[in-house]
Protein backbone atom coordinates (compact mmCIF):
# COMPACT_ATOMS: atom_id res chain seq x y z
CA UNK A 1 0.00 0.00 0.00
CA UNK A 2 1.30 3.44 -0.84
CA UNK A 3 1.73 5.75 2.15
CA UNK A 4 -0.09 9.06 1.87
CA UNK A 5 2.19 12.07 2.38
CA UNK A 6 0.85 15.33 3.74
CA UNK A 7 1.51 17.04 0.40
CA UNK A 8 1.86 15.98 -3.20
CA UNK A 9 5.53 16.92 -3.19
CA UNK A 10 6.91 13.64 -1.96
CA UNK A 11 5.57 10.09 -1.89
CA UNK A 12 6.94 6.56 -1.75
CA UNK A 13 6.32 3.69 -4.13
CA UNK A 14 6.87 0.43 -2.27
CA UNK A 15 10.06 1.75 -0.72
CA UNK A 16 11.21 3.60 -3.85
CA UNK A 17 11.81 7.32 -3.23
CA UNK A 18 9.74 9.52 -5.49
CA UNK A 19 10.09 13.29 -5.54
CA UNK A 20 7.08 15.09 -6.92
CA UNK A 21 5.57 13.06 -9.70
CA UNK A 22 8.80 11.72 -11.17
CA UNK A 23 10.54 8.60 -9.87
CA UNK A 24 14.06 9.40 -8.72
CA UNK A 25 15.79 6.04 -8.46
CA UNK A 26 19.26 5.80 -6.94
CA UNK A 27 21.48 3.31 -8.79
CA UNK A 28 25.03 2.45 -7.80
CA UNK A 29 27.37 4.18 -10.21
CA UNK A 30 24.51 5.61 -12.24
CA UNK A 31 25.79 9.16 -12.13
CA UNK A 32 29.29 8.18 -13.20
CA UNK A 33 28.03 5.93 -15.98
CA UNK A 34 25.63 8.56 -17.22
CA UNK A 35 28.36 11.20 -17.11
CA UNK A 36 30.50 8.97 -19.31
CA UNK A 37 27.53 8.54 -21.65
CA UNK A 38 27.06 12.31 -21.90
CA UNK A 39 30.76 12.96 -22.41
CA UNK A 40 30.75 11.36 -25.84
CA UNK A 41 27.58 13.05 -27.03
CA UNK A 42 28.00 16.05 -29.27
CA UNK A 43 25.73 18.94 -30.13
CA UNK A 44 22.32 17.84 -31.31
CA UNK A 45 21.44 14.22 -32.06
CA UNK A 46 24.82 13.02 -33.23
CA UNK A 47 27.52 10.62 -32.11
CA UNK A 48 30.57 12.83 -32.79
CA UNK A 49 31.87 14.75 -29.76
CA UNK A 50 31.90 18.53 -29.86
CA UNK A 51 32.85 20.92 -27.07
CA UNK A 52 30.11 23.42 -26.15
CA UNK A 53 30.67 26.30 -23.69
CA UNK A 54 28.56 25.81 -20.58
CA UNK A 55 26.92 29.20 -21.02
CA UNK A 56 25.67 28.14 -24.45
CA UNK A 57 24.32 24.74 -23.44
CA UNK A 58 20.55 24.40 -23.62
CA UNK A 59 20.53 20.81 -22.31
CA UNK A 60 22.33 20.24 -19.02
CA UNK A 61 23.27 17.12 -17.06
CA UNK A 62 21.13 18.44 -14.19
CA UNK A 63 17.98 18.71 -16.35
CA UNK A 64 14.99 16.52 -15.59
CA UNK A 65 12.62 16.26 -18.51
CA UNK A 66 9.05 15.08 -17.90
CA UNK A 67 7.27 15.74 -21.18
CA UNK A 68 7.82 15.82 -24.92
CA UNK A 69 5.54 16.55 -27.88
CA UNK A 70 6.47 15.81 -31.49
CA UNK A 71 4.95 18.63 -33.55
CA UNK A 72 6.33 17.54 -36.94
CA UNK A 73 8.99 15.18 -38.20
CA UNK A 74 11.68 17.68 -37.16
CA UNK A 75 10.05 19.98 -34.61
CA UNK A 76 9.54 18.96 -31.00
CA UNK A 77 8.98 20.62 -27.63
CA UNK A 78 10.52 19.26 -24.42
CA UNK A 79 9.49 20.37 -20.90
CA UNK A 80 10.81 19.73 -17.43
CA UNK A 81 12.13 20.94 -14.11
CA UNK A 82 12.22 24.64 -13.17
CA UNK A 83 9.84 25.75 -15.92
CA UNK A 84 12.12 24.66 -18.74
CA UNK A 85 10.70 24.55 -22.26
CA UNK A 86 13.03 23.60 -25.12
CA UNK A 87 12.31 23.64 -28.85
CA UNK A 88 14.06 22.06 -31.79
CA UNK A 89 13.09 22.72 -35.38
CA UNK A 90 15.82 20.65 -37.01
CA UNK A 91 15.40 17.23 -35.46
CA UNK A 92 17.54 17.95 -32.41
CA UNK A 93 20.59 19.35 -34.20
CA UNK A 94 20.02 22.63 -32.32
CA UNK A 95 17.85 23.77 -29.44
CA UNK A 96 16.51 27.02 -28.04
CA UNK A 97 14.80 27.80 -24.77
CA UNK A 98 11.31 29.26 -24.90
CA UNK A 99 9.87 31.44 -22.10
CA UNK A 100 7.38 29.65 -19.88
CA UNK A 101 6.75 32.39 -17.35
CA UNK A 102 8.13 30.35 -14.45
CA UNK A 103 11.62 29.37 -13.39
CA UNK A 104 10.81 27.30 -10.32
CA UNK A 105 7.74 25.16 -11.04
CA UNK A 106 8.12 21.75 -12.63
CA UNK A 107 6.29 21.22 -15.92
CA UNK A 108 4.91 17.69 -16.13
CA UNK A 109 3.01 17.30 -19.39
CA UNK A 110 2.40 18.98 -22.72
CA UNK A 111 -0.21 18.44 -25.43
CA UNK A 112 -1.75 20.18 -28.42
CA UNK A 113 -5.32 20.28 -29.69
CA UNK A 114 -4.21 21.52 -33.11
CA UNK A 115 -1.02 22.93 -34.63
CA UNK A 116 -1.35 26.23 -32.74
CA UNK A 117 -3.27 25.62 -29.53
CA UNK A 118 -1.81 23.62 -26.69
CA UNK A 119 -1.37 23.29 -22.93
CA UNK A 120 1.32 22.56 -20.34
CA UNK A 121 0.49 21.49 -16.77
CA UNK A 122 2.65 21.36 -13.66
CA UNK A 123 3.10 22.11 -9.99
CA UNK A 124 0.70 24.10 -7.83
CA UNK A 125 -2.20 23.87 -10.28
CA UNK A 126 -0.17 25.44 -13.08
CA UNK A 127 -1.75 25.51 -16.54
CA UNK A 128 -0.02 27.27 -19.42
CA UNK A 129 -1.64 27.85 -22.82
CA UNK A 130 -0.25 28.67 -26.24
CA UNK A 131 -2.04 29.96 -29.32
CA UNK A 132 1.04 30.22 -31.54
CA UNK A 133 2.33 26.66 -31.67
CA UNK A 134 4.32 26.86 -28.46
CA UNK A 135 6.38 29.97 -29.18
CA UNK A 136 4.81 31.79 -26.22
CA UNK A 137 2.86 30.64 -23.18
CA UNK A 138 0.35 32.34 -20.87
CA UNK A 139 -1.10 31.20 -17.55
CA UNK A 140 -4.69 30.13 -17.22
CA UNK A 141 -6.63 29.85 -13.96
CA UNK A 142 -7.01 26.15 -13.21
CA UNK A 143 -9.22 26.52 -10.15
CA UNK A 144 -6.92 24.30 -8.04
CA UNK A 145 -3.52 24.42 -6.37
CA UNK A 146 -2.96 20.65 -6.66
CA UNK A 147 -0.10 19.25 -8.70
CA UNK A 148 -1.37 18.59 -12.23
CA UNK A 149 0.31 15.62 -13.88
CA UNK A 150 -1.36 15.09 -17.26
CA UNK A 151 -3.35 16.98 -19.87
CA UNK A 152 -5.09 15.73 -23.00
CA UNK A 153 -6.85 17.76 -25.70
CA UNK A 154 -9.06 17.02 -28.71
CA UNK A 155 -9.05 20.46 -30.34
CA UNK A 156 -8.46 24.14 -29.60
CA UNK A 157 -11.39 24.27 -27.16
CA UNK A 158 -11.67 20.94 -25.34
CA UNK A 159 -9.06 19.69 -22.87
CA UNK A 160 -8.96 17.63 -19.66
CA UNK A 161 -6.46 17.63 -16.76
CA UNK A 162 -5.83 15.33 -13.77
CA UNK A 163 -3.56 15.47 -10.75
CA UNK A 164 -2.94 15.00 -7.06
CA UNK A 165 -5.71 14.00 -4.63
CA UNK A 166 -8.19 12.97 -7.33
CA UNK A 167 -8.37 16.41 -8.93
CA UNK A 168 -10.00 16.58 -12.36
CA UNK A 169 -10.49 19.69 -14.48
CA UNK A 170 -11.89 20.34 -17.94
CA UNK A 171 -12.44 23.20 -20.34
CA UNK A 172 -14.69 23.60 -23.37
CA UNK A 173 -13.68 27.15 -24.27
CA UNK A 174 -9.94 26.90 -24.87
CA UNK A 175 -9.06 27.35 -21.21
CA UNK A 176 -10.71 30.69 -20.65
CA UNK A 177 -12.55 28.83 -17.89
CA UNK A 178 -11.63 25.56 -16.20
CA UNK A 179 -14.03 23.60 -13.99
CA UNK A 180 -11.99 21.74 -11.36
CA UNK A 181 -13.36 19.23 -8.88
CA UNK A 182 -12.39 16.18 -6.87
CA UNK A 183 -13.67 12.89 -8.25
CA UNK A 184 -15.06 10.48 -5.69
CA UNK A 185 -13.97 6.85 -6.07
CA UNK A 186 -15.96 3.98 -4.66
CA UNK A 187 -13.88 0.89 -3.89
CA UNK A 188 -15.51 -1.16 -1.17
CA UNK A 189 -12.89 -1.01 1.58
CA UNK A 190 -13.46 -0.41 5.25
CA UNK A 191 -11.86 0.94 8.39
CA UNK A 192 -8.44 2.52 8.11
CA UNK A 193 -8.10 1.29 4.54
CA UNK A 194 -10.90 3.58 3.43
CA UNK A 195 -8.96 6.53 4.83
CA UNK A 196 -5.68 5.37 3.30
CA UNK A 197 -7.20 5.02 -0.17
CA UNK A 198 -9.18 8.26 -0.09
CA UNK A 199 -8.34 10.81 -2.76
CA UNK A 200 -5.98 8.66 -4.85
CA UNK A 201 -3.55 10.45 -7.14
CA UNK A 202 -4.59 10.57 -10.79
CA UNK A 203 -1.57 10.28 -13.07
CA UNK A 204 -3.00 10.19 -16.58
CA UNK A 205 -6.09 11.08 -18.58
CA UNK A 206 -6.93 10.22 -22.16
CA UNK A 207 -9.92 11.08 -24.38
CA UNK A 208 -10.56 9.27 -27.65
CA UNK A 209 -13.46 11.55 -28.63
CA UNK A 210 -15.58 14.27 -26.97
CA UNK A 211 -17.48 11.77 -24.83
CA UNK A 212 -15.21 8.77 -24.25
CA UNK A 213 -12.25 8.99 -21.87
CA UNK A 214 -10.21 7.26 -19.18
CA UNK A 215 -8.26 8.17 -16.05
CA UNK A 216 -5.52 6.05 -14.47
CA UNK A 217 -3.86 6.43 -11.12
CA UNK A 218 -2.97 5.24 -7.66
CA UNK A 219 -4.16 1.86 -6.33
CA UNK A 220 -4.62 0.62 -9.88
CA UNK A 221 -7.40 3.08 -10.64
CA UNK A 222 -8.91 2.86 -14.12
CA UNK A 223 -11.91 5.15 -14.55
CA UNK A 224 -14.07 5.48 -17.65
CA UNK A 225 -16.52 8.14 -18.85
CA UNK A 226 -18.97 8.12 -21.73
CA UNK A 227 -20.37 11.61 -21.18
CA UNK A 228 -17.30 13.80 -21.58
CA UNK A 229 -16.22 13.62 -17.95
CA UNK A 230 -19.46 14.40 -16.13
CA UNK A 231 -19.66 10.93 -14.58
CA UNK A 232 -17.04 8.19 -14.18
CA UNK A 233 -17.24 4.42 -13.72
CA UNK A 234 -14.45 2.26 -12.28
CA UNK A 235 -13.04 -0.48 -14.51
CA UNK A 236 -10.00 -1.78 -12.65
CA UNK A 237 -11.90 -4.50 -10.76
CA UNK A 238 -11.74 -6.68 -13.88
CA UNK A 239 -7.97 -7.05 -13.27
CA UNK A 240 -8.65 -8.98 -10.06
CA UNK A 241 -7.96 -12.69 -10.30
CA UNK A 242 -5.11 -15.13 -9.90
CA UNK A 243 -2.42 -12.52 -9.28
CA UNK A 244 -4.33 -9.90 -7.29
CA UNK A 245 -7.01 -10.75 -4.75
CA UNK A 246 -7.42 -7.31 -3.22
CA UNK A 247 -8.00 -4.03 -5.04
CA UNK A 248 -5.37 -2.40 -2.83
CA UNK A 249 -2.72 -4.71 -4.30
CA UNK A 250 -3.31 -3.53 -7.85
CA UNK A 251 -0.26 -1.61 -9.12
CA UNK A 252 -0.52 2.13 -9.59
CA UNK A 253 -0.91 3.07 -13.25
CA UNK A 254 1.23 6.04 -14.26
CA UNK A 255 0.50 6.22 -17.98
CA UNK A 256 -2.05 5.31 -20.65
CA UNK A 257 -2.39 5.53 -24.40
CA UNK A 258 -5.36 4.73 -26.63
CA UNK A 259 -5.44 4.52 -30.41
CA UNK A 260 -9.25 4.76 -30.55
CA UNK A 261 -12.25 4.34 -28.26
CA UNK A 262 -11.64 0.58 -27.99
CA UNK A 263 -7.92 -0.23 -27.92
CA UNK A 264 -5.41 1.02 -25.37
CA UNK A 265 -2.88 0.21 -22.67
CA UNK A 266 -2.14 1.30 -19.11
CA UNK A 267 1.34 0.96 -17.58
CA UNK A 268 2.63 1.21 -14.04
CA UNK A 269 4.40 -0.20 -10.99
CA UNK A 270 6.35 -3.49 -11.18
CA UNK A 271 6.67 -3.08 -14.96
CA UNK A 272 3.00 -3.92 -15.35
CA UNK A 273 1.14 -3.43 -18.62
CA UNK A 274 -2.63 -3.88 -18.90
CA UNK A 275 -4.40 -3.83 -22.25
CA UNK A 276 -7.98 -3.54 -23.45
CA UNK A 277 -9.59 -4.17 -26.84
CA UNK A 278 -13.16 -3.25 -25.86
CA UNK A 279 -12.98 0.19 -24.32
CA UNK A 280 -12.05 -1.09 -20.88
CA UNK A 281 -15.00 -3.42 -20.32
CA UNK A 282 -12.24 -5.97 -19.76
CA UNK A 283 -8.54 -5.42 -19.13
CA UNK A 284 -5.88 -8.13 -19.34
CA UNK A 285 -2.28 -8.24 -18.16
CA UNK A 286 0.26 -8.25 -20.99
CA UNK A 287 3.42 -10.36 -20.86
CA UNK A 288 6.79 -8.57 -20.83
CA UNK A 289 9.64 -10.88 -21.80
CA UNK A 290 13.04 -10.12 -20.32
CA UNK A 291 16.18 -12.13 -19.39
CA UNK A 292 16.05 -10.46 -15.97
CA UNK A 293 13.26 -9.35 -13.68
CA UNK A 294 11.81 -5.91 -14.44
CA UNK A 295 10.90 -4.42 -11.07
CA UNK A 296 10.83 -0.71 -11.83
CA UNK A 297 7.66 1.04 -12.98
CA UNK A 298 6.70 1.94 -16.49
CA UNK A 299 5.78 5.61 -16.68
CA UNK A 300 4.50 6.11 -20.23
CA UNK A 301 3.41 4.23 -23.33
CA UNK A 302 2.67 4.96 -26.97
CA UNK A 303 0.52 2.73 -29.17
CA UNK A 304 0.04 2.73 -32.95
CA UNK A 305 -3.04 1.80 -34.97
CA UNK A 306 -1.35 -1.39 -36.23
CA UNK A 307 -1.13 -2.71 -32.65
CA UNK A 308 2.57 -2.02 -32.11
CA UNK A 309 3.77 0.12 -29.25
CA UNK A 310 6.43 1.33 -26.82
CA UNK A 311 6.62 1.55 -23.02
CA UNK A 312 9.34 3.29 -21.00
CA UNK A 313 10.20 3.35 -17.34
CA UNK A 314 12.00 4.11 -14.14
CA UNK A 315 15.30 2.29 -14.67
CA UNK A 316 15.73 3.39 -18.27
CA UNK A 317 13.95 0.27 -19.47
CA UNK A 318 12.33 0.43 -22.88
CA UNK A 319 10.10 -2.34 -24.19
CA UNK A 320 8.50 -2.70 -27.57
CA UNK A 321 5.48 -4.55 -28.91
CA UNK A 322 5.63 -5.52 -32.57
CA UNK A 323 2.50 -5.46 -34.72
CA UNK A 324 0.68 -8.78 -34.52
CA UNK A 325 2.51 -9.88 -31.36
CA UNK A 326 1.13 -10.25 -27.83
CA UNK A 327 4.42 -10.17 -25.86
CA UNK A 328 6.47 -7.06 -25.16
CA UNK A 329 10.23 -7.38 -25.71
CA UNK A 330 13.17 -5.36 -24.40
CA UNK A 331 14.19 -2.83 -27.05
CA UNK A 332 17.82 -2.48 -28.08
CA UNK A 333 18.70 1.22 -28.01
CA UNK A 334 22.35 0.57 -28.84
CA UNK A 335 23.56 1.26 -25.31
CA UNK A 336 22.07 1.14 -21.79
CA UNK A 337 20.26 4.10 -20.29
CA UNK A 338 21.24 4.76 -16.67
CA UNK A 339 18.38 7.03 -15.67
CA UNK A 340 14.61 7.11 -15.62
CA UNK A 341 12.67 7.81 -18.79
CA UNK A 342 9.48 9.79 -18.38
CA UNK A 343 7.76 10.53 -21.70
CA UNK A 344 7.52 9.29 -25.29
CA UNK A 345 6.03 10.99 -28.35
CA UNK A 346 5.89 10.10 -32.03
CA UNK A 347 5.02 12.03 -35.16
CA UNK A 348 3.83 9.39 -37.58
CA UNK A 349 5.39 5.98 -37.29
CA UNK A 350 9.06 6.86 -37.71
CA UNK A 351 9.89 10.11 -35.92
CA UNK A 352 9.92 9.68 -32.15
CA UNK A 353 11.37 11.08 -28.93
CA UNK A 354 12.14 9.77 -25.43
CA UNK A 355 13.01 12.08 -22.51
CA UNK A 356 14.00 11.60 -18.87
CA UNK A 357 16.55 12.34 -16.18
CA UNK A 358 20.09 13.74 -16.43
CA UNK A 359 19.11 15.77 -19.48
CA UNK A 360 18.27 12.66 -21.51
CA UNK A 361 16.70 13.28 -24.92
CA UNK A 362 16.71 10.46 -27.47
CA UNK A 363 15.48 10.65 -31.05
CA UNK A 364 14.62 8.10 -33.74
CA UNK A 365 13.87 8.69 -37.42
CA UNK A 366 13.37 5.05 -38.44
CA UNK A 367 10.62 3.88 -36.14
CA UNK A 368 12.94 2.96 -33.29
CA UNK A 369 15.47 0.81 -35.12
CA UNK A 370 18.13 3.31 -34.09
CA UNK A 371 18.12 6.03 -31.42
CA UNK A 372 20.39 9.05 -31.16
CA UNK A 373 21.09 11.03 -27.97
CA UNK A 374 20.72 14.81 -28.08
CA UNK A 375 22.96 17.17 -26.14
CA UNK A 376 23.62 20.77 -26.96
Amino acid sequence: MLPRPTTGAERSIRGTPVTGWFGRRHFTGAVLLTAAFVAVVGAGCHGEPEMIPLIDQKIAFTDRFYGVYAMTADRALVIGHAGKVLETEDGGASWKRLPSGTDYQALYDITFGDRDHGWIVGQDGLILHTADGGKSWERQKSGTDRYLFRVTALDRDRAWVVGDRSVFAMTTDGGRTWSARKLETGDDVGGGLAIATADPVFYDVWFANPTTGWISGEFGKLLHTTDGGTTWKEQHQVLMGEEFFDVLDLPTFFGMHFVNDREGVAVGIDARIARTWNGGETWAWEKVESPYALLDPFFAAHMFPDGSGWAIGGAGQVVRLQAGEDTWQLADLGQPIFTWLRAVSFFGGNHGWLVGGYGTILRTTDGGKTWFPCFG
